[in-house]
């Protein structure tokens, strides 16, 4: 596996300069959120980092990277093949950047749509990707303060800021997002059962 330094080095060449910032960014909002909770810090600024490394990949070669890799595409992202680019991305960190640890790659296919059952690390990379310190969208303010009080939190107002998002423009909404959404939301209500007297 390359070196963080070596990895931000040979990500620059393959991203546009908005989004390369826009990865550092993500990876420093990682490395908090990780130290905030308790998890891997090493890991998480490698996700953080890279976990847009597909995302400047044109239209047109989506699909081929996708029978490529094996990655199954449904209706919803065969009409809007960004969403794929976790999942691609993933396999290009693997390939690229030579990872292999499951949690980072998990963490990279994960932060588009989610994902029901996720651990630690992608549900910071999930939120960071929203809330990194670049990002100015209505309601951004809102995921921000909800991940001082709980990742769960973070990402059921995220979804529910991207689902509203998606509705006015007349999209798709990929059953996925619903799925992330309901799973924190029930994790969010267990939470707060254990903590009433």
């Amino acid at each position: 596996m390359l070196k963080l330094d070596e990895m931000a080095k040979k990500l620059q060449q393959m991203l546009t300069p908005n989004r390369f910032r826009h990865s550092v960014n993500t990876m420093e909002t990682c490395i908090r959120l990780a130290e905030k909770y308790g998890a891997d810090v090493d890991k998480a600024a490698i996700a953080g980092l890279i976990h847009d490394c597909a995302k400047d990949l044109d239209n047109d070669v989506i699909l081929p990277m996708c029978e490529k890799y094996g990655i199954i595409v449904d209706e919803v992202s065969g009409s809007q093949p960004k969403l794929l680019h976790g999942e691609i991305g993933a396999h290009m960190a693997k390939e690229l950047f030579g990872i292999d640890d499951p949690q980072i790659l998990d963490a990279v296919a994960d932060h588009t749509l989610g994902r029901p059952g996720m651990d630690v690390i992608s549900s910071i990379v999930f939120i960071a990707d929203y809330i990194e310190p670049g990002r100015d969208f209505e309601g951004v303010g809102d995921i921000r303060r909800a991940a001082e009080e709980s990742l769960e939190k973070a990402i059921v107002i995220g979804i529910n800021s991207t689902i509203r998002h998606v509705l006015k423009k007349g999209q798709l909404l990929h059953p996925r997002s619903v799925m992330t959404r309901n799973w924190a939301l029930q994790k969010l209500k267990e939470k707060e059962q254990e903590q009433q007297p």
